[in-house]
């Protein structure tokens, strides 16, 4: 049932995840021109606060600080679905890949390395703060929103 504490979440998410994105850009010594990557994260980012995150905030705080991070864990591995798939065939395309073989290597190449360049000690503790802040608000804004329907 759509509520307001997941529609606060989806766009929590959507923002939280093209901001990671943002920071993720600034690991690389020169920064990628990623134009998609803000979309393709906003959408992951929403689609994980909708489906996922919000349908399971319940006004307990420590309970949903921890599905705020089961939200942003599974908004970042889609988002590497997504767009290793992406970016598998495209290099596809410009015949990197000879077979569906090198194809698949070639993902798991990609996703390992956007891993590797993530497990940075600042971008971690960004990405820990984040969830947590998210985890914060959303199990306020139950608590205030649940407040408000059962006192009426």
């Amino acid at each position: 049932m759509p509520s307001l504490t997941r529609l606060a979440a989806a766009i929590m998410f959507a923002i939280a995840a093209i901001y990671m994105g943002e920071e993720y850009k600034l690991l690389y010594d020169t920064p990628p021109s990623l134009g998609r990557l803000s979309l393709l994260l906003g959408v992951v980012g929403a689609f994980a606060g909708w489906k996922f995150v919000g349908m399971r905030i319940e006004g307990k705080l420590v309970r949903d600080i921890l599905h705020a991070l089961q939200g942003v864990i599974l908004t970042l591995l889609l988002a590497l679905l997504v767009y290793g798939t992406m970016e598998v065939f495209e290099l596809g395309f410009k015949m990197r890949y000879k077979t569906l073989w090198d194809a698949g290597v070639g993902f798991f190449d990609l996703t390992g390395v956007h891993v590797i360049r993530m497990w940075d000690q600042d971008f971690m503790m960004v990405l820990g703060t984040v969830t947590i802040v998210i985890g914060v608000i959303l199990s306020l804004l139950y608590r205030w929103a649940e407040r408000r329907r059962f006192s009426s």
